[in-house]
């Protein structure tokens, strides 16, 4: 992956990410719901913010084109 795809994929990824992790998408998982005994809100933060951080990491060690 050339860098400046890497740059791309990462700003994009910040966006999805402020996105996800913004106000108005927030409410939709105010629901006086559990799962397994965890309230929805904190899980869906939680898990959010995993898979951001997981993508991230993806994107960054992808390797190199030698192409």
């Amino acid at each position: 992956m050339t860098e400046r795809l890497r740059n791309q994929r990462l700003l994009a990824l910040f966006a999805a990410g402020w996105a996800l992790l913004n106000f108005p998408l927030l409410t939709l998982w105010d629901r006086p719901i559990t799962v397994a005994g965890i309230p929805l809100l904190p899980l869906a933060l939680f898990g959010g913010w995993a898979l951001l951080i997981a993508v991230a990491a993806w994107v960054a060690e992808a390797p190199e084109d030698d192409g």
